[in-house]
């Protein structure tokens, strides 16, 4: 143990202190003097840290080692002391998050039983008149079993209803049924009534135009007999191309007609007719009326309007029904022609024999209005009979009937 003083001990390098190695190193950078604030205890822990530190440097200025040397022991000696200062930091912090915030205390939760007691004094309160039976309020919040759960009663009295008295000044309130909701079955669509009075019409195609196959064909019709009704188109050479025979039903005169006639033709375009007839109980012709279409092998259909659907004859003389007599029946009317070709006038018996016929020569007018003719038919029969009065004109193009009009008339000898 050396004895020396403190100035010599920083001189000598013989002299050593027992426990310790002098090694040189620089002096420490002073220590910024922690100033004591209003807190005691960041005070306290302030002074902590300056004891600390100096109990550090006891030691280096009794053994006299250098400045650097100090700062080197110090730095490594002082790790210790900050990590204690943090978690001393870090706990006063997570007190201080603890600390219990004012407000209203917890509610206090009701005591086993009371909530069953206290329905049972509330239906008590309620005013009643007649004893009702009593019915028991199981109810607890506690989840005991049912031996040891209060079971409190209560008793309901529901008045009885004000006896009802017949009233003569009362009135009766009306009562409106809500309409009936309507049918999931769709109605069909209504079809327009005719536009005419004419026995056939024929409302598409239109006259000359320009179909493809099928030709779709609608108009009305007054039925023949047995409702039948007879369709035809016939080709440029009087060929029969397609023929239907059909029965249609309606509840009034007229029936809607409406079918597709499909057609082959080997050239690019032909002319053709379309024929609709109608027979009576004897099998003979009753009305006919035709359209000329133009047939296109292919391409797009042009559809012209209808035109005129009124009837094209008006016969005035004779009256339906007339019964004629002397061998003479004078026949006289107006007609819209299809063309040129003369009116041919037949009166036909019930077995298809021509008892008379006159042909009466008739022009179409430019503005297409109707036309007066006027004739005298010579006919000889051997007994009274019925006939029927025929009017029609051929087609100049295509053999056959373009138009037939036809009424019934009595003959006698």
């Amino acid at each position: 143990m050396c004895g020396t003083s403190k100035r010599n001990l920083d001189r000598s390098t013989d002299c050593k202190p027992e426990g310790y190695t002098v090694t040189t190193h620089p002096s420490p950078a002073p220590l910024p003097s922690p100033g004591r604030g209003n807190n005691g205890r960041k005070g306290g822990l302030q002074s902590q840290t300056r004891n600390f530190t100096a109990s550090i440097f006891l030691p280096f200025r009794e053994a006299g080692v250098d400045a650097k040397r100090k700062r080197s022991i110090f730095l490594r000696s002082g790790m210790p002391g900050l990590k204690t200062l943090r978690c001393l930091v870090v706990l006063v912090f997570l007190l201080t998050g603890c600390t219990w915030v004012p407000g209203n205390p917890l509610l206090t939760p009701w005591p086993t039983g009371y909530l069953p007691t206290a329905v049972a004094l509330t239906m008590a309160s309620l005013p009643s008149t007649t004893p009702s039976a009593t019915a028991p309020v199981i109810a607890s919040e506690t989840g005991l079993p049912p031996s040891t759960s209060v079971i409190p009663t209560a008793t309901l009295r529901i008045p009885p209803p004000p006896p009802l008295t017949a009233s003569a000044t009362l009135s009766p309130t009306p009562f409106f049924l809500p309409s009936p909701l309507p049918s999931e079955t769709p109605s069909p669509a209504p079809t327009p009534g005719p536009a005419s009075a004419a026995v056939i019409q024929i409302n598409t195609p239109g006259p000359l135009s320009k179909v493809i196959s099928p030709i779709v064909l609608h108009g009305y019709v007054i039925p023949g007999n047995d409702n039948l009704v007879r369709v035809e188109l016939l080709g440029e050479d009087g060929r029969l191309m397609e023929r239907r025979l059909f029965r249609l039903f309606t509840s009034s005169k007229w029936a809607y007609l409406s079918m597709e006639i499909p057609f082959e033709i080997k050239s690019a375009a032909e002319v053709a007719r379309l024929e609709i007839s109608t027979q009576d109980a004897y099998g003979r012709v009753s009305a006919v009326n035709s359209v000329r279409l133009l047939l296109l092998q292919a391409g797009y259909a042009e559809i012209n309007p209808p035109g005129n659907l009124d009837e094209r004859l008006l016969l005035v003389s004779p009256s339906p029904g007339t019964r004629i007599s002397n061998g003479t029946l004078r026949v006289s009317g107006q007609m819209r022609p299809f063309n040129d070709q003369p009116l041919v006038i037949e009166l036909v018996k019930t077995n298809g024999e021509v008892v008379g016929s006159k042909m009466v020569a008739i022009q179409p007018a430019p503005d297409g209005s109707a036309i007066a003719f006027e004739a005298k038919i010579i006919y000889t029969i051997s007994a009274a009979t019925w006939v029927r009065l025929t009017l029609r004109q051929s087609d100049e193009r295509i053999g056959g009937t373009m138009y037939l009009y036809s009424r019934e008339v009595y003959l006698n000898p």
